[in-house]
């Protein structure tokens, strides 16, 4: 019982995932929020090693991650939408982008006031 129970996992483990192809908006939509996130940590140390005074600089760096990260987010929708794809990277794009999107905002709304 063991024994079949085993060949039949076998043969199906290798064939689960082997249909299924990466997605290039994924990718994209990933990599624009993984940007998204390495910018607002090179900011924050930016802003830290110049005592909180980091001027326009940092401000519209902050711009240009908010706007990857809501690239991110979109890229990642309209890459899970696809067919047949792996969830991993529309998936990471899309949790990434949203936080990343929602931090920044947050922190470009607190700037006003």
């Amino acid at each position: 019982m063991a024994n079949r129970r085993r060949e039949h996992f076998r043969k199906t483990r290798k064939t689960r995932m082997r249909d299924l192809k990466h997605s290039k908006t994924g990718w994209i939509g990933m990599l624009c929020a993984c940007a998204a996130a390495a910018l607002f940590l090179v900011l924050i140390v930016y802003s830290f090693l110049h005592g909180g005074d980091a001027g326009f600089q940092v401000g519209s760096a902050g711009l240009i991650g908010m706007v990857l990260a809501v690239g991110a987010l979109i890229l990642g929708i309209f890459a899970i939408r696809e067919q047949r794809v792996r969830p991993v990277p529309p998936r990471i794009s899309i949790i990434l982008g949203a936080v990343m999107t929602a931090v920044l905002g947050g922190l470009y709304t607190y700037g006003f006031y």
